[in-house]
């Protein structure tokens, strides 16, 4: 497996390579699971920033979504809420998350993302795991129409062994992002 900035290949198509590193999640020294997927579209970089921007878009390509709904937007930040359907024996996830655009012109976007606590806005639900999540979305116009996205996630660890969940994760994952590359080059 070759290494990228302690990155290790963990998945890899024709369209995504997947990496994966294992370091502590951000204000604490629990070690936790990074993810970073590199992937290009046929899209341009506009049509690319309104599919992970607008709501009724992201419903679109997100697998497994049960409810989405994003509130306090502007151009440059907004918090969502999202719940999904995560295959057992995981329970289901749901995320409360502040978004921030750290940089937009006609070249490059970059936004991050970061776990919010806030019970009138997502409170937690029965049976549903709430997932501090913290991570950053990179999209870069290249040539001819298309463009370069880096997605980095990171997430504090479950109580579940790796060996079930790492499947899961890295499915659902590629899953995901192979639809965004469909819905965003029609």
């Amino acid at each position: 497996m070759s290494k990228n900035d302690g990155y290790e290949i963990v998945r890899q198509d024709e369209k995504i390579t997947m990496y994966e590193r294992w370091t502590p999640y951000p204000g604490t020294s629990k070690d936790s699971r990074q993810i970073k997927c590199v992937f290009y579209a046929n899209s341009d970089l506009s049509t690319m920033f309104a599919h992970i921007y607008e709501e009724a878009k992201i419903k679109t390509w997100q697998e497994n979504i049960l409810e989405y709904r994003i509130t306090s937007k502007n151009d440059s930040n907004w918090i969502a809420y999202s719940h999904y359907r995560i295959p057992w024996p995981l329970a289901n996830q749901d995320y409360l998350l502040t978004y921030s655009v750290l940089e937009r012109n006609e070249k490059r976007i970059i936004l991050t993302f970061s776990h919010l606590i806030d019970e009138k806005l997502g409170p937690i639900r029965d049976g549903v795991d709430r997932r501090p999540t913290t991570g950053k979305w990179e999209l870069e116009k290249m040539e001819k129409g298309k463009t370069k996205i880096t997605y980095t996630i990171t997430s504090l660890p479950l109580n579940t062994p790796r060996f079930i969940t790492d499947r899961i994760v890295h499915n659902n994952l590629m899953a995901t992002i192979n639809k965004l590359i469909t819905v965003t080059e029609k």
